[in-house]
């Protein structure tokens, strides 16, 4: 009950909106082209799907911008996404479009709730019903932006974190030849990849002492009350090097300061799983303003910023051709 009490309790600081989330949303997506925030809405499957498009000034094309589908956790929100993690002030800056879709509830011809109904992502694991298509809807939000946007397509990059980190996975499963690197955080893989259209790059963080992902498998229980069994992390790590084709022991980058940063590569075409491991991290995205108490988080390492460090590794990472029309 008191782990209840508590979600309720911070549920309207996590779903607070901000100025100008309550406007009808916009539908038109040449409205996009003007640089700022704008909030849309895309029928599909009898849903309307809802997401946030930051517009960068100067893209143009002649000069398109990269792209970030930043994919929120279980229960959070667009709105919520666009304002914890950094990356709207990151595309401001950086010159590129980032892109925040919203889940749909487990139930999700019901009002969504944080604890009773909440939004998710239907990332292919077993224990969610696949009421609904999330791997169609991203297809088709990019495909309709790329229609209108001066967006290069060979840099369209997915990340999210814990749920939205476990989407982040399966689409670049599915979309290795249109995705150009991924970035998941707080999650696994899922989705059953065999193989790629491509080899994918990703950068993968994790935390030692995440309640809710635990870092050497096991038994955990969800906020909202389910129980799920977990494998130990580093199978996605060693998964997505296999797929990859590199070496199956990693390379150590760096470890200093409760900062372990392992490399798989290279692996076919240059590719590289780069795997970060954050000693003493609970299920936090390091450097975020995330504000789940540590009860259900557990602790959290601000030391450096996620985003910085998932955003250099996009920009190393084009995909090495035109992807297919």
């Amino acid at each position: 009950m008191l782990r209840t009490g508590l979600l309720l309790a911070f549920l309207g600081l996590l779903l607070l909106p901000s100025r100008g989330s309550n406007l009808n949303p916009v539908t038109d997506f040449n409205s996009f082209l003007k640089a700022g925030r704008h909030d849309g809405t895309m029928p599909l499957d009898d849903h309307d799907r809802r997401f946030i498009i930051v517009t960068p000034d100067g893209a143009s094309l002649d000069h398109p911008a990269p792209i970030v589908f930043f994919f929120h956790g279980a229960s959070g929100t667009a709105e919520q996404a666009a304002r914890t993690y950094g990356w709207v002030e990151k595309a401001k800056a950086e010159h590129f479009f980032v892109v925040f879709p919203e889940g749909l509830g487990v139930r999700p011809d019901q009002p969504p709730g944080f604890v009773l109904n909440p939004r998710i992502w239907r990332d292919e694991r077993g224990t969610i019903p696949n009421l609904v298509n999330d791997v169609d809807f991203f297809s088709t939000l990019l495909n309709k932006l790329e229609e209108v946007l001066p967006i290069d397509k060979r840099r369209v990059y997915v990340t999210g974190f814990s749920n939205g980190a476990g989407m982040t996975f399966t689409l670049g499963g599915h979309f290795s030849d249109r995705i150009a690197a991924i970035a998941p955080v707080s999650s696994q893989s899922f989705a059953p990849v065999d193989q790629l259209a491509r080899p994918l790059p990703v950068y993968y963080m994790v935390g030692t002492a995440d309640p809710i992902i635990p870092f050497n498998g096991g038994t955990t229980t969800l906020p909202w009350g389910t129980t799920r069994d977990f494998p130990p992390v580093q199978q996605s790590a060693d998964h997505w090097a296999a797929l990859d084709g590199c070496p199956p022991t990693p390379e150590i980058v760096s470890d200093k300061d409760g900062v372990r940063v392992q490399r798989y590569g290279p692996g076919h075409d240059g590719s590289e799983v780069v795997y970060t491991i954050v000693d003493g991290n609970g299920h936090h995205w390091p450097d975020s303003v995330e504000p789940l108490p540590r009860m259900i988080s557990g602790p959290r390492i601000d030391s450096f910023s996620a985003t910085d460090r998932i955003w250099e590794f996009f920009k190393r990472h084009p995909l090495p051709h035109d992807p297919p029309a």
